[in-house]
């Protein structure tokens, strides 16, 4: 499946110029009785290419500054702009000794501790314990022995607990996922086993990276230089998504998830979280989620935002104007709630990836290795609105198959951005992307709020958990905590369920947004 749709640019070009000669539009008589002619090549847009921004690391690094190439780079030679200290932690492999002997853990976390350190995350105990637990068996039980016999090793309270996994299976790892979350605070890292048995310094360079903005470190940033809008002024940067219960689910609702930026390099997220009626693209309690955001941007940096930024995944054109009418009403209400007069400027900009639009490059040097339209390329004539403020970016690198360019349209704005200067900021916003190093094809605010919407759903027993529930506790789940990213509970404590949940529900979400991994920690 994977291969027949992964087709590179050429043959995928070739198909679709195919395609218009097997419809035969030349011979359509209705089409030539209203003088109706159809091309049978490609439209042919002007495009540029945005310079990479240039990203910094620990200035003790060998190389602190480092331009990308083709959307991507390296760790090699590099610490970490903020390495945390991990002091105590533990590791769970779910499955018998047999299947994981004792030596084959042992020497991963020799070649994990070694990265660390040499990527500036710093692992004071070594030899942490190791416990072995049935997959199928009590998870929450499992972790929170592991839990204990961390705090009782190191006499300190556990920062992260790192569990091996037998396979890639879902539901174990959402039950890890919410355990850890919502009862016992603390920080969990999943790796699959056979990446632990042939481990190699790229991945364990890779596990050190969502490690480190787990424990509230920071990986990378970009200079103020080259983000002037959001460094000059204090802004804050939103990005908001609603993921829908799948077809056939026994859920009727849908989740809204709402994350903030929190400093000046972007680099550090929270996120609020709702639970509200299914199918309805409209987030119906963004007011309060954007109050909750808000008062913690004042929190964390002093001052109230002068200037607001609002990614928005997921919503079609004919969803434009329900949205922006009641979502930009919603955050001008917040912003009233917190103090009479406030009024930020705020510029709406939905993000949009499901479309069909492809580009493909004329000249071979136009093109990168995969024969993709280089990283940073940006369409703004010829397919584009005609009156309307909206561009195509295509800001990663191509893996495989063809590269599907974002759309980002601008519904609304109060900062008076020229095309120049918000195509620049939404293209080095990809590069902040806090897992990686490569530049990513959706801004990483619109690519967090996703993640936190998937990750909510792990926070139940049971996909259906909260249908046919009692009006009392539906709005309840609306009480989501939100740390910055990468802190991932750090005041911690167990999450209070409500009376008669049965230990089921979400109790106190603390969303570790660079934390969060769908299937691979």
């Amino acid at each position: 499946m994977i291969k027949f749709t992964c087709q590179p640019p050429h043959v995928r070009s070739n198909k679709i110029s195919a395609g218009i000669t097997i419809l035969q539009q030349r011979d359509n008589e209705y089409l030539n009785e209203f003088g109706v002619q159809i091309g049978h090549e490609m439209a042919i847009v002007n495009a540029r290419v945005l310079p990479a921004p240039a990203i910094s690391y620990h200035p003790a690094s060998k190389e602190p500054v480092i331009t990308p190439r083709e959307g991507a780079w390296n760790l090699r030679d590099k610490m970490v702009a903020q390495g945390v200290s991990i002091r105590s932690w533990s590791v769970v492999a779910f499955g018998s000794e047999a299947d994981y002997p004792v030596g084959a853990i042992q020497k991963f976390i020799t070649l994990l501790v070694q990265t660390c350190e040499e990527c500036g995350v710093f692992i004071q105990n070594r030899q942490p314990p190791i416990s072995y637990a049935n997959p199928f068996g009590n998870v929450e039980k499992t972790l929170i022995d592991a839990y204990m016999v961390a705090g009782n090793s190191f006499q300190e309270r556990p920062q992260i607990i790192v569990c091996v996994l037998p396979n890639t299976g879902v539901p174990l790892y959402a039950e890890i996922k919410r355990v850890s979350d919502t009862v016992i605070g603390i920080a969990t890292q999943c790796i699959q086993a056979k990446h632990m048995f042939a481990a190699k310094r790229q991945y364990c360079a890779n596990v050190c990276l969502k490690m480190n903005v787990k424990l509230g470190g920071m990986n990378s940033f970009l200079s103020n230089a080259q983000l002037p809008f959001v460094s000059e002024r204090p802004t804050i940067v939103f990005g908001a998504d609603v993921t829908h219960p799948a077809p056939g689910s026994a859920s009727n609702q849908s989740i809204a998830a709402l994350v903030g930026s929190m400093d000046a390099q972007c680099s550090r997220y929270a996120a609020a979280i709702r639970v509200q009626k299914g199918r309805q693209e409209v987030i119906q309690d963004l007011a309060s989620m954007v109050v909750e955001l808000l008062k913690t941007f004042y929190q964390t940096c002093g001052a109230k935002p002068e200037r607001i930024i609002f990614f928005r995944d997921g919503i079609s054109e004919g969803q434009f104007s329900d949205v922006l009418r009641a979502e930009v009403e919603a955050i001008r209400n917040a912003c009233t709630t917190l103090e009479i007069g406030y009024r930020p400027a705020v510029t709406f900009v939905v993000v949009q990836k499901r479309h069909h639009a492809r580009f493909f490059p004329i000249r071979k040097e136009d093109s990168d290795r995969s024969g993709n339209v280089l990283p940073g390329t940006v369409i703004e004539s010829g397919i584009t609105h005609p009156s309307e403020f909206d561009f195509y970016l295509c800001s990663h690198p191509g893996l495989q198959g063809t590269s599907k360019p974002t759309h980002y349209h601008v519904l609304h704005d109060e900062n008076r951005f020229n095309p120049d200067s918000l195509q620049e900021l939404t293209y080095r916003l990809c590069y902040l992307y806090c897992r990686a190093t490569r530049s990513v094809s959706v801004c990483p605010p619109a690519y967090y709020a996703h993640l936190v919407a998937a990750r909510a759903r792990f926070h139940a027993t049971g996909e259906g958990w909260f249908e046919g529930g009692t009006s009392e506790w539906a709005p309840g789940i609306n009480s989501v905590a939100s740390s910055i990213a990468g802190s991932s509970m750090a005041g911690g404590g167990v999450g209070v369920l409500p009376p008669g949940a049965n230990g089921s529900g979400i109790a106190a979400l603390s969303a570790s947004i660079a934390g969060i991994s769908l299937g691979s920690g």
